[in-house]
């Protein structure tokens, strides 16, 4: 860890000592850092102080606060091409719509036939399963399924899926993403999907299915997105 210059006002120096463990991988990217209190504890200091020091990495955007989550310290970013390809593209009836996302559930399972054949890998290696719900302005608008291999991303328990979007998750530790193949219909949706998402009778689900790919053109993630047709529609970028 480089040496604090003890010139600096004291909030500035454990700016620098947060900074430093970011750099050097103990805070990683799509985790929380310790609560203002842990930290006041570890360092022997004031609420004052640390708030003041997680306030100018904020600032930075080296960190980002969540209300009622906690603080979390957001990785460095890389260009991706998955823009440059066609694809569905959601459109919320309202513009100034406000979006929150709730993770359900995270596990780990193997993969069987069907991830083992989808993710190239053998039927008892494990992968991640995560369930989101998300919410339009408060009301539950889809539930988003996404499985990935665990070998490709083994620090994916600690970070919550409800903080940052998966692709910023995955830029976040270095895995490009080249392209995407969807499939959209129309299902009625299990008794425990609907229960989910508060549906009312009549109203259809839209079933997207999403592979995501990596630049050697591998599967690296599989979604499946349940989402009432009645709050949210798609149109379809060509390029």
């Amino acid at each position: 860890m480089a040496k604090e210059d003890y010139r600096m006002p004291i909030y500035l120096q454990l700016r620098e000592i947060i900074r430093n463990k970011i750099e050097e991988g103990e805070y990683m990217p799509g985790t929380a850092i310790p609560s203002e209190n842990k930290l006041a504890e570890a360092f022997g200091l004031n609420r004052i102080t640390i708030r003041n020091a997680v306030d100018a990495l904020v600032h930075e955007g080296i960190l980002r606060r969540v209300q009622g989550k906690g603080v979390f310290v957001v990785g460095k970013k890389n260009e991706m091409s998955i823009e440059e390809h066609a694809g569905f593209v959601g459109d919320t009836i309202k513009e100034d719509a406000r979006i929150s996302i709730k993770e359900l559930q995270k596990s780990e399972r193997e993969a069987g036939n069907k991830y083992a054949n989808l993710f190239g890998l053998e039927l008892e290696d494990e992968i991640y399963y995560i369930r989101q719900v998300h919410s339009l302005n408060g009301v539950e608008t889809s539930i988003e399924d996404f499985f990935l291999p665990k070998k490709v991303l083994p620090s994916l328990d600690t970070i919550n899926s409800s903080v940052f979007t998966f692709r910023d998750i995955m830029s976040f530790y270095g895995i490009k993403l080249t392209r995407m193949s969807q499939s959209l219909r129309i299902i009625k949706g299990s008794a425990k999907i609907r229960k989910l998402l508060n549906m009312p009778e009549g109203v259809a689900v839209l079933l997207l299915e999403c592979d995501f790919y990596t630049e050697n053109d591998k599967v690296i993630a599989h979604s499946i997105s349940y989402i009432r047709s009645d709050m949210q529609s798609f149109t379809v970028n060509m390029h």
